[in-house]
């Protein structure tokens, strides 16, 4: 590593393999052919479960899992404040909690209250070292500078002019038009119908702060850029065929990387990593391929979205999209065996997963059964150990001595095992098969088109690229990289 290298990290919302390879092979992505063809590159980094963003940023910035940074996903009940937390999964949502409330969650509760104060970002880690760090439009930015944001106009409105607060990030926070770069830039945006579509929450506004900083001399040791719009792109469309979308991302990469005076030089001074989120996946284009959780446990009372009150409620369903949480409010043992056999072969539903003090119990949709937890008796390609009883293959796990292996699920029982020991997750996890989703009343609906969630590896597995720098995992996960980034800045 040369001395002062900085490191540049794209994070592709949605960033599915498929759609990449035809882009490749079209090459219609010249910024993503040039890095791989100067680094690491592969196809099956391991995001985290659920797939779903505010996890899986969460474990990409500070390298832990739901278990331990609390954030288990876009929807998911607070036993502490007795309602449903929901980030703005849909329109729906949003209608239905108010624009005061989801702006509160998704801007201020997210990154200062649910994320977990016992864990660091890399923002908070590096300039901790007197090292210097910025994000443009991240869904976590914990940092220790004060900001006060600019809500736009009609927000303000529409929430009653009750969104107060400030923000906490690195050094360098853009968050579209409500952290936005110096006067002249946001001029640049009031003059620009596409840096301000969306409040400047697009891939466009991304890449244009990135560029602008690096132009100006301002780039920090450690630069986060997110690009969302893939993730739309695929809710609207076939996720394998979204290379139109991951080539306008490419377009602001290579904005990035014009920067400087060649992209040899960008290489020369930066790692430079590109990787997604999650990916999605199909789902099918009929009715049959959405499962009504709610209506299926329609003999339990449930918690509605929204509601002040939940003391009469049984349980509350948290759906994710390809990936529901239920929670258990009162007569545990009672209630909770009566949802599992209610649960128990309904169509779509791929796996039923609980856990009973250290031990975690999953059943598939083919009835088998497997009950682990951490231990000794075999060993995985990730180098943890695990103690199991049943059939490893409920997990899609294959034992040979004492060697685990996963097939469609990859790091299965890890996935698991952390997501249900997350203080905020429900008490059963439940899963839905390739090609269907899960809904509810206020979900999104994406028949014909992506979804995400589950802990298949289609919605699993996204594309990483690292360049400029040596990266060495084998089986590398989206866990592995805030390790790594340290280490390039020389910490541990």
């Amino acid at each position: 590593m040369i001395q002062n290298r900085k490191t540049i990290m794209f994070i592709v919302d949605s960033f599915n393999p498929s759609a990449l390879r035809i882009a490749l092979e079209k090459r219609i992505v010249p910024a993503m052919e040039f890095l791989k063809s100067r680094g690491y590159f592969t196809e099956s980094c391991v995001s985290v479960f659920p797939t779903m963003t505010p996890t899986c940023a969460s474990s990409i910035i500070t390298g832990t899992s739901p278990c331990d940074h609390l954030v288990p996903g876009f929807e998911w009940f607070s036993r502490a404040e007795r309602r449903i937390v929901n980030y703005g999964i849909s329109p729906l949502a949003v209608w239905k909690m108010g624009i005061k409330r989801v702006v509160q969650e998704l801007l201020f509760n997210l990154n200062h209250i649910h994320l977990s104060s016992k864990v660091k970002t890399l923002y908070e880690s590096l300039e901790d070292q007197g090292l210097t760090t910025g994000a443009v439009n991240p869904f976590i930015f914990r940092g220790g500078l004060a900001y006060r944001p600019r809500l736009p106009l009609i927000l303000q409105i529409l929430s009653g002019f009750g969104i107060k607060g400030k923000l906490y990030g690195p050094g360098s926070l853009f968050l579209g038009s409500f952290c936005p770069p110096d006067i002249r830039q946001r001029l640049k945006m009031l003059l620009s119908p596409r840096h301000l579509w969306k409040f400047g929450y697009n891939d466009d506004y991304s890449g244009s702060v990135g560029r602008w900083l690096i132009k100006r001399g301002k780039q920090p040791d450690f630069l986060t850029i997110y690009l969302p719009d893939t993730d739309g792109y695929s809710h609207r469309h076939d996720p394998n065929s979204s290379e139109e979308s991951l080539e306008k991302a490419d377009r602001q990469i290579c904005k990035v990387l014009g920067a400087f005076q060649s992209w040899d030089e960008a290489l020369e001074k930066n790692t430079i990593i590109i990787v997604g989120d999650h990916s999605q996946s199909l789902v099918g284009s009929d009715r049959a391929s959405m499962v009504r959780l709610d209506r299926v446990l329609a003999g339990f009372t449930q918690v509605n979205l929204g509601g002040e009150s939940c003391d009469d409620s049984e349980i509350a369903v948290c759906i994710n999209e390809r990936m529901s949480y239920i929670y258990i409010l009162k007569d545990r043992e009672k209630i909770m065996p009566l949802v599992v056999e209610r649960l128990k072969g309904v169509t779509g539903v791929d796996q039923l997963a609980w856990k009973e003090g250290d031990w975690c119990h999953i059943i598939n949709a083919g009835g088998e059964e497997l009950s682990f937890r951490p231990g000794r008796d075999v060993w995985d390609q990730y180098g943890q150990g695990w103690s199991l009883r049943g059939q490893p293959s409920a997990a899609g796990a294959r034992i040979s001595g004492h060697s685990a292996a996963y097939g469609e699920y990859p790091d299965a029982l890890a996935q698991l095992y952390n997501a249900l020991g997350c203080m905020n997750a429900g008490d059963l996890v439940v899963t839905a098969k390739s090609g269907y989703e899960f809904n509810g009343a206020w979900g999104p609906t994406h028949l014909g088109c992506g979804s995400h969630g589950s802990l298949h590896r289609i919605d699993a597995l996204v594309p990483l690229f690292v360049s400029g720098s040596a990266f060495g995992k084998s089986f590398p996960r989206i866990l592995d990289l805030a390790p790594f980034i340290l280490s390039q800045h020389g910490l541990k």
